[in-house]
């Protein structure tokens, strides 16, 4: 398990330098359903078919956001160990993702895989912005099982690189466009971004860190089920 302290470190993609999570875009947005959305139809509440990443990429380190108090909501929403689940294509896919990595020296770091939808409310109440957050009307796709949130750490060190902003940073720092912060954190967003698109992944404009299958909501359902303690 990563402590606290590591996982500050991970979160912000440096080593003894912080980020403050970038929250200008959801400024002065009101929740359109009071904060009880509608749940999407045909939402079901078992996990049974989802992969936990720890048994397919054993150098992929799990670090999730949610688990701890170093996310843009500021509290914890995820069992301390949770499992990092995905659907069984995306794990395919993340283990070509890791296997290119892995020749370059680096590892994924898994910030977020499968997220309940209950916690999606929690988030879309933090920030009701679609293009930021996904309606939970609709669901996001980690509500499937279908997204992952991953930085890079280095294999020989251990040490998570440097990234152009933080995680969960919801600002312009997190677009892929934005050319700010060092060279080398730009370069180990392209280094991410090309073995994620060789693998088959789909990236999104607005966060360096999300990656997703292409097609998934036309085949699985959202989902809101627990996250379960991970067997070390």
């Amino acid at each position: 398990m990563v402590g606290r302290i590591g996982l500050l470190l991970v979160l912000c993609g440096l080593s003894g330098a912080a980020y403050a999570f970038g929250v200008e875009g959801c400024k002065g947005r009101k929740d359109p359903y009071g904060g009880k959305p509608p749940a999407p139809k045909g939402m079901k509440r078992s996990t049974q078919h989802l992969t936990a990443l720890k048994n397919t990429i054993p150098d992929l380190r799990v670090a999730l956001a949610y688990g701890t108090d170093q996310n843009i909501m500021g509290r914890p929403f995820y069992p301390k160990g949770a499992d990092c689940l995905v659907l069984k294509p995306l794990a395919q896919r993340l283990r070509r993702a890791a296997a290119a990595l892995r020749s370059q020296g680096f590892g994924l770091l898994a910030y977020d895989c499968y997220r309940p939808w209950s916690v999606q409310v929690e988030l879309w109440k933090a920030c009701p912005k679609r293009g930021l957050v996904a309606d939970p009307k609709r669901g996001s796709l980690h509500n499937l099982g279908a997204a992952i949130d991953v930085g890079l750490y280095r294999l020989d060190t251990g040490k998570a690189v440097p990234m152009p902003s933080a995680f969960d940073d919801l600002s312009f720092r997190a677009r892929h466009n934005y050319q700010g912060g060092s060279k080398a954190a730009r370069e180990h967003r392209r280094i991410l971004l090309l073995a994620m698109k060789k693998a088959g992944l789909r990236a999104i404009g607005s966060e360096w860190w999300h990656y997703e299958l292409k097609a998934a909501r036309r085949r699985y359902p959202v989902l809101d089920a627990t996250l379960q303690i991970r067997a070390e």
